[in-house]
């Protein structure tokens, strides 16, 4: 598990050209058709952190470059995540066997499950099973 921890901690940035069902995972997040409109043209492209400390992991989206949307998770603990904006939901933060970060978000049409991985490129893909049951494929850049 080290070497995964590893591997994941550091800073990323979504590589649109990979993007599989995207449109999909934002409408089922809740966005609307404008908002979903704005995204597919001006892709934007957040930076995101992970830091793994052991059983601790803390996330931190850089919309904002002075204020960061953090949450901190630990393995195997539900949290509850209240952002304003957005509708309540709960998510915990696990390893699976193969090393690989699995997140269960609940919110109120289902459950997201999203799985990080490191591909053979060093990029971090991240694969969400959606409530509709389809995939989208998400691949992050590594930031220095």
């Amino acid at each position: 598990m080290a070497l995964a921890n590893a591997q994941v901690n550091g800073k990323w940035k979504q590589d649109h050209s990979e993007d599989e069902n995207y449109d999909q995972m934002l409408r089922e997040q809740g966005l609307g058709s404008c908002v979903r409109w704005l995204i597919r043209v001006f892709k934007p492209s957040p930076l995101v952190e992970y830091i793994i400390n052991g059983e601790h992991i803390t996330y931190r989206q850089y919309v904002k470059r002075n204020r960061p949307v953090e949450m901190n998770f630990t393995v195997g603990q539900p949290v509850d995540i209240n952002i304003r904006g957005m509708e309540p939901s709960r998510a915990v933060v696990n390893w699976d066997e193969y090393g690989r970060l699995v997140m269960r978000h609940t919110k109120a049409n289902g459950e997201f499950v999203t799985t990080g991985r490191i591909d053979s490129r060093g990029m971090l893909e991240m694969t969400m099973l959606l409530p509709s049951g389809k995939q989208c494929r998400r691949v992050l850049k590594r930031v220095q």
